[in-house]
C-alpha cells in the first residue's frame, strides 16, 4: 500500500483550506512499506560517534528546501521562514503566544488592537523595520496569488473578505500604521484570542525596499534571529543575525537546513521532521490534529442522542490505535489533550441494545447506515475495525462507503452521508480552534449540528465583560456538551514522529504547534563513555 498524502489532508472548508498544509506522514500502514535505516544500538553510538558541533545546528527535511511561502507544501517547510522572519508575536516553548515583533498589545472591545512595537527594531541587513511595513506585507498578501492570503478573511480583518474580491480598494484592510511604533488592526468581528492567531506563518513581515534591485535575485531579507549566508538547491546555511532584537537568544552561531531523502543516513544531523523510520531516538510530538468520524444531524435516527450514544459506547478507541505512537487516542471528545478537562475523560456504562430499541430500532426494522471514508491510507482499515464492532448488534445494519479524496470532500461539503470520516487541524492553539466546528452557523458546520446552548455558551466566550479565566469556564462548559451530546465520533489526536539528536535540548515535548525555533534549542553537554580497556 502506498501512502498517499493527500488523503490524509484534514477535511477542512475551501476558504481556508490552503491555509493550513494538515498533510500527515504517520501511519503504520505505509510506515512498514518504507525501508528502515539501520541505526547502531545506542551504546555504540556513544563510543563511535564524534562530539557534536556545538555551534551548529543541523536540521533537515524531506521535502524541498524553499523561501516562499506559496511554495510551502507542509509543516516542515515552515521552519525555515521562521528562523529568518518574525512577527507580532511568536510562540514559547509551550505553544503559547509570546511577544516579539510587539512588545505589548492591548484591545477594549476584541475588535479594536492596538501593537506597540519594540525599540529600534531592524531588518537583517540593517535597515529600520517599522509598523509600516507590517501594513505594506499584509496589504502586499491580499494583492498576491499566494493562497495564505485567505488567512487574513479567516483573522476576520476589518474588509478582507471583499479586498481578496477586488471590490474595495487594498487601503481599507483592517491594517494600518499609527506611526513607526504602533499598529493598528481591526476586525469584524470580536476575536479575544487574535493574539494567538497572530504567530501564523502567513503574516510574516516581508522585505519591500524601493530600493531593491529588482533586476537581480536579492539576498533574502528577513528580521529573525537568523539571516541567510549561503543558499543552494538541497542546502540553506543561516548565521546568527546581529540585528536582532535579541542577539543573545540563539545559541547556536549557525543552523543548516538540508533536504534529504528517505534512505539517507541522518545520523550527522540533529533535528529531522517526519523521519521514515523508528529508533530510539525517534520522539512524538502532539500536533493541533484530530481525526473522527461526523454524524449528519439531518438523519431522523442519527438526530437522536440516544441512536448516537449507543453507537460511541460500542467503539473502543484504544484497541483502533494500540501500538502506533503516531496516533493518540482520543476517545471522548475531538479537543486534542492538551485542550480537554479532567470531567471529559468519564466513561459511564451503556445500554445499547436498550437506547436502540427505545427508539424503534428492533431487528426487523434495524438501524442502516453507510458509513463514508477514504478508500486509501488507513482510513479502510479503520473504517472496517468500527463496522466489525457495530455489526455485533443484530440491530445495526452498516454499509461500506469508500470513496475517493476528492469524492469524499464533495460529499461532505454538499451534506450527503450519514457518518463521514472527518478531521480537522488548527492554525492556532486555542479551544476555539476547534469547538467554533459546531457553532450552527459556521461555515465549516457540514453536519447540520445545532445547540442553543452551545452557540450561546460560543458567543459569550467573545465577551470583553469577562476574564480568561471565565472564558476557559465557558469552554468547559461547551465541551462537555459536546461530550454528552456525542457531537462527534472521535478516534484520535495526531502525533508527529521527530528524530531529536541525544545532545539537543530547548524544547517541549508537549507542544501541540509544530512550531520549534532553532533559537530556542542548545547543545546539552553530553556525558561521555567510560573507557573499559586495562
Amino acid at each position: 500500500m502506498q501512502c498517499n498524502q493527500q488523503n490524509l489532508f484534514s477535511l477542512k472548508h475551501s476558504r481556508i483550506s490552503a491555509v493550513l498544509f494538515c498533510c500527515v506522514l504517520f501511519l503504520t500502514a505505509c510506515d512498514e512499506k518504507k525501508e528502515l535505516l539501520v541505526t547502531p544500538p545506542k551504546e555504540e553510538q556513544k563510543q563511535t560517534e564524534p562530539a557534536r558541533d556545538g555551534k551548529l545546528l543541523r536540521r533537515a527535511l524531506y521535502s524541498a528546501l524553499t523561501l516562499h511561502s506559496p511554495e510551502i507544501k507542509n509543516s516542515d517547510q515552515m521552519h525555515i521562514l521562521r528562523d529568518l522572519s518574525e512577527g507580532l508575536v511568536m510562540l514559547d516553548r509551550a505553544g503559547n503566544a509570546v511577544p516579539a515583533v510587539a512588545e505589548q498589545w492591548q484591545s477594549d472591545d476584541f475588535k479594536s488592537w492596538i501593537f506597540v512595537f519594540r525599540f529600534d527594531l531592524k531588518w537583517s541587513n540593517g535597515e529600520k523595520l517599522s509598523a509600516h511595513d507590517f501594513v505594506r506585507s499584509w496589504q502586499q498578501l491580499a494583492l498576491s496569488d499566494n493562497p495564505l492570503k485567505q488567512y487574513l478573511a479567516f483573522l476576520n480583518l476589518e474588509n478582507a473578505q471583499a479586498v481578496l474580491a477586488q471590490s474595495v480598494p487594498v487601503e481599507r484592510l483592517g491594517v494600518s500604521a499609527l506611526d513607526d511604533r504602533t499598529l493598528s488592526i481591526r476586525l469584524d468581528k470580536a476575536v479575544p484570542y487574535l493574539p494567538q492567531m497572530l504567530a501564523h506563518v502567513a503574516l510574516l513581515p516581508q522585505y519591500l525596499s524601493p530600493q531593491r534591485n529588482t533586476n537581480q535575485t536579492p539576498q533574502f531579507i528577513g528580521n529573525g534571529a537568523y539571516r541567510l549566508r549561503q543558499q543552494q538547491a538541497d542546502l540553506f546555511m543561516l548565521e546568527k543575525n546581529p540585528f536582532y532584537w535579541n542577539p543573545t537568544q540563539a545559541a547556536f552561531e549557525q543552523v543548516s537546513y538540508q533536504q534529504i531523502k528517505p534512505n539517507q543516513s541522518v545520523d550527522k544531523l540533529d533535528w529531522v521532521d517526519n523521519p521514515p523510520f523508528k529508533n530510539e531516538r525517534v520522539m512524538y510530538f502532539p500536533r493541533l490534529c484530530t481525526y473522527f468520524y461526523e454524524f449528519n444531524f439531518k438523519d431522523p435516527l442519527l438526530k437522536q442522542n440516544a441512536v448516537r450514544s449507543a453507537l460511541a459506547s460500542m467503539i473502543s478507541v484504544p484497541d483502533i490505535v494500540r501500538n502506533d505512537k503516531s496516533m493518540l487516542p482520543n476517545s471522548v471528545n475531538f479537543l486534542p489533550q492538551n485542550m480537554q478537562f479532567e470531567q471529559e475523560r468519564e466513561w459511564q456504562p451503556t445500554l445499547v441494545e436498550q437506547l436502540l430499541l427505545q427508539n424503534g430500532v428492533t431487528e426487523t426494522n434495524p438501524l442502516q447506515l453507510t458509513l463514508s471514508y477514504d478508500n486509501q491510507g488507513v482510513h479502510p482499515l479503520i473504517a472496517d475495525w468500527l463496522i466489525r464492532a457495530w455489526s455485533q448488534s443484530d440491530l445495526i445494519r452498516i454499509k461500506p462507503e469508500a470513496l475517493s479524496y476528492k469524492q469524499l470532500l464533495e460529499k461532505r461539503a454538499a451534506g450527503d452521508f450519514q457518518l463521514i470520516r472527518s478531521g480537522w487541524c488548527a492554525d492556532y492553539n486555542d479551544p476555539s480552534a476547534f469547538l467554533n466546528l459546531l457553532y450552527s452557523m459556521s461555515p465549516d458546520n457540514k453536519s447540520a449540528f445545532s445547540h442553543e446552548n452551545i452557540d450561546k455558551l460560543l458567543e459569550q466566550t467573545l465577551s470583553p465583560e469577562i476574564s480568561a479565566q471565565e472564558r476557559t469556564a465557558l469552554y468547559q462548559q461547551v465541551t462537555l456538551l459536546v461530550q454528552q451530546e456525542k457531537a462527534v465520533l472521535p478516534i484520535f489526536q495526531y502525533m508527529k514522529p521527530v528524530y531529536v539528536h541525544d545532545s539537543l535540548a530547548g524544547y517541549d515535548m508537549n507542544n501541540p504547534t509544530e512550531v520549534i525555533y532553532s533559537k530556542d534549542l542548545f547543545r546539552q553537554p553530553q556525558t561521555k563513555p567510560t573507557d573499559t580497556a586495562q
